[in-house]
């Protein structure tokens, strides 16, 4: 692990977290209040910006880790790529198991939120591969 490691996992949480704010902020916010039973006391006000920072910087490391010791990704492609392939399947596993054990959201909000899972970490990874690959010679 080195600078470049801890750069490209701030900057994809960073992006992650950017991505979230749009998307769940404001694109699907009235969509997910359509498509979720909201329970007294099950949703606060506000969230714990920080705590879903933190989240998201944690799978931002597991992703850098990914891609620089096994994977090799160091170009936004290979990125986007890698990161669409994990965050499709941490995000599937994740609504699937939650939808099995909770009336919390529609069938559609979840499909939904898998592609949303799926975009906003393959972005995350090309960011995070993409500084990786900063400084390194292009293959002739």
């Amino acid at each position: 692990m080195n600078g470049k490691f801890f750069l490209s996992a701030i900057a994809g949480a960073v992006t992650n977290f950017l991505l979230g704010w749009l998307a769940y902020g404001f694109l699907l916010k009235g969509f997910a209040e359509g498509n979720m039973t909201v329970y007294p006391g099950l949703m606060p006000e506000m969230p714990n910006i920080w705590l879903l920072f933190l989240a998201t910087l944690l799978m931002a490391f597991l992703i850098a880790f990914i891609f620089q010791r096994w994977a090799g990704y160091n170009t936004f492609m290979n990125g986007l790529y890698g990161g669409m392939i994990i965050g499709f399947f941490i995000g599937a596993s994740m609504d699937l198991s939650m939808f099995s054990m909770m009336n919390l959201f529609t069938p559609m909000y979840m499909i939904v939120d898998i592609l949303m899972s799926t975009v906003m970490t393959g972005i995350m990874g090309g960011v995070i591969a993409a500084i990786l690959g900063m400084g390194k010679k292009a293959a002739a």
